[in-house]
Parts: structure tokens; sequence; C-alpha cells
């Protein structure tokens, strides 16, 4: 009986004791959204697919230590109407408390109510940066003109 339990309890503690720490990025595979664009086949040499301007939405999530980040790139987009695509589809914790419009100069907008302290706006040509200030982190929202697309990105971090 006492081997058994000793083995159990080496198994135990050498499962337990397993080392993970290597891997603090963990990437995963594109999300594909609003897919309705069809490709009519070519009979020319094949185009080599960019990052930078897919046909498709797509979005990318990354997580390091503790910041989650959302990218997706719209296609043929204006950084308003994806700013508004944003707040109706609440994308964005609190996104009902964002500025109707998307504005043309930096402010801050003082809230103070539930966990909510500020949003601030900091606004350059062809990009707007938006950060909710929260008691337990910051929430920011990056938009950026890049040509006919915009990129939207997501970044929640913690204290």
């Amino acid at each position: 009986m006492k081997k058994i339990s000793f083995i159990a309890l080496t198994l135990f503690i050498v499962t337990g004791c397993k080392n993970d720490s290597k891997q603090t990025v963990h990437e995963k595979e594109p999300i594909k959204k609003d897919s309705i664009v069809a490709k009519a086949p070519t009979a020319e040499k094949p185009v080599e697919e960019s990052k930078e301007i897919p046909t498709l939405k797509e979005c990318t999530e990354k997580t390091v230590e503790y910041e989650t980040q959302l990218e997706c790139i719209f296609p043929k987009s204006k950084m308003e109407d994806i700013y508004q695509r944003t707040i109706k589809e609440k994308e964005v914790e609190k996104a009902e408390l964002l500025l109707s419009e998307l504005p043309k100069q930096s402010s801050e907008k003082e809230i103070h109510q539930d966990g909510l302290e500020t949003i601030s706006y900091k606004v350059s040509p062809n990009k707007v940066e938006i950060e909710f200030l929260f008691a337990g982190g910051v929430t920011t929202l990056e938009l950026e003109q890049k040509g006919e697309n915009v990129k939207r990105t997501i970044i929640h971090s913690a204290d």
C-alpha cells in the first residue's frame, strides 16, 4: 500500500511541476467574418496574399502575459464607419459611452461610473486612439486608415 501511495504521489508531483513558462505568447487562428466576397479564377500568375490588405475582414487575436490584442482589417472602409459599427455592435466594454461622432481633435471625457474613470481620444492624421481607463486596467481602441482599408485594434490590459 505504501508503494502505491508513493508512486501516485511521485506522479502527482512530476505532473504538477511541469514548466510551461516558455510559452507566453499565444496566437490563435485568424477569424474570418462577413466573408461574402468570392474570387474569380484567373489564368494569370497567382497573386501573393498580403497581410496588409486581405480581401476579407480578418481578425487575429494575440495574448501576451496580461494583455489581449484583437486586430481586424476592414477592406474598403472608412474610420467613421468602423467607429459607428464598433459602438453599435458593442465590440468594446462601455462602447455606449463613446462620443456619437468620431472626434476630429484630441480630447478627454470624464466618466466616473461603474469602474470607468475616463475616456481619452488621441487624434492624428489617419489614426485615432481611444483609451478607456478602468479601475482595474486599460482598454485601448485604435482605428487606423491604411489606404482604402481600416485596421481596428482592441487591446485589453490589466493593471
